[in-house]
């Protein structure tokens, strides 16, 4: 089973990537975020068109996520993490045997402002379900764009970058909280070298210049970091030559894993 993370930073300028991506890399489960669009106006007929059904929530301008899946996902609950239920940032489903929840976690803005102490509010939320989770399924995984960066190799200058968002002490601390209900970083399985990165910023050259951080992971139970086969990092994507209908890429690379369950 292969199953992949994209936050692609709105699915309405981004189709095109998303299909080209489904048709190339073929996953079984390819989760998004941030797809800023409204469910009636979600491309669902497109990309059934390639093989997927898809599962959706969202709202205009802002966040959204959605699972596309080859076949039927059961049991979905439509954003089962939130303060506030019209800030859509969750889903989840049963494929086959695996609970999937696909997240996108507050970005924070600066540490200290109202937007990091509600970040920190949500990630206590996160923790709850996904300990919750834990106790009823076996193979759970929870991926998405965390908006944080586990550890001083996943950015690009531990000192520009020391107790700012994404990197701060309690952001860290709420993301280590997770791997200590029995989670697992399923990207620390393999040899990385530091500064293998998921995101990086459109200005300044930050992609070619690597200038970037690994906040897009993905998290399994016991059983799913067991059978993980492989973990990849899908940086062509972020290439404008990559997708020849939209060469406007997402800052994001998608994560990719193989399961054996």
């Amino acid at each position: 089973m292969i199953i992949s993370t994209w936050n692609v930073n709105s699915i309405k300028v981004r189709l095109p990537n998303v299909i080209q991506y489904l048709v190339e890399y073929k996953p079984d489960i390819l989760v998004l975020q941030e797809t800023k669009s409204i469910d009636l106006n979600f491309p669902k007929d497109e990309i059934l068109s390639c093989g997927y059904n898809s599962y959706y929530c969202g709202q205009k301008t802002y966040n959204g996520v959605a699972i596309l899946s080859k076949g039927d996902c059961l049991d979905v609950e439509l954003n089962p993490v939130a303060i506030d239920k019209e800030e859509v940032r969750t889903i989840s489903c049963t494929y086959n045997d695996l609970r999937v929840l696909n997240v996108y976690v507050v970005n924070g803005k600066s540490v200290g402002s109202d937007k990091y102490q509600h970040k920190l509010k949500w990630l206590k939320k996160l923790n709850n379900y996904c300990k919750s989770s834990l106790t009823e399924f076996k193979n759970f995984v929870v991926l998405g764009d965390f908006n944080i960066a586990p550890t001083d190799n996943d950015v690009f200058d531990i000192e520009s970058t020391k107790d700012q968002i994404l990197c701060s002490v309690d952001e860290r601390k709420s993301f280590n909280s997770l791997l200590k209900l029995g989670l697992y970083d399923l990207f620390g399985k393999f040899d990385f070298s530091p500064q293998t990165f998921t995101w990086w910023d459109y200005r300044a050259g930050a992609f070619h210049r690597n200038i970037g951080y690994r906040i897009d992971h993905i998290l399994g139970s016991k059983s799913v970091l067991d059978g993980c086969k492989s973990f990849t990092i899908d940086k062509e994507t972020r290439h404008k030559s990559w997708c020849k209908k939209e060469p406007r890429t997402s800052d994001h690379a998608p994560v990719r894993v193989e399961l054996s369950l």
